[in-house]
């Protein structure tokens, strides 16, 4: 999958998600992971992730609006594109 991730990682340069790279598997889709489905993870800078996650703090109004955008767009064109592709 990654080889399908590369070109359309490119695309998104733009907008600062042109990376596609292995990761590893987060508690959250761990056991996805682990029966051979596919995931995706959106890598950030992470600055304030750990101000706010898990926390009473974890709430809509912490997020930024055009990194959201950003997010959708990313998840929305790498999602399509590889559920898509040959």
């Amino acid at each position: 999958m990654r080889e399908r991730a590369e070109p359309v990682g490119r695309l998104l340069q733009r907008i600062e998600a042109g990376k596609a790279s292995p990761g590893g598997a987060e508690a959250d889709v761990a056991p996805l992971l682990k029966a051979g489905v596919p995931t995706l993870a959106l890598r950030t800078v992470m600055t304030h992730y750990f101000d706010y996650h898990h926390t009473q703090a974890d709430t809509f109004d912490k997020i930024a609006p055009e990194d959201f955008r950003k997010c959708v767009a990313a998840f929305a064109a790498m999602s399509y594109a590889l559920a898509d592709g040959e």
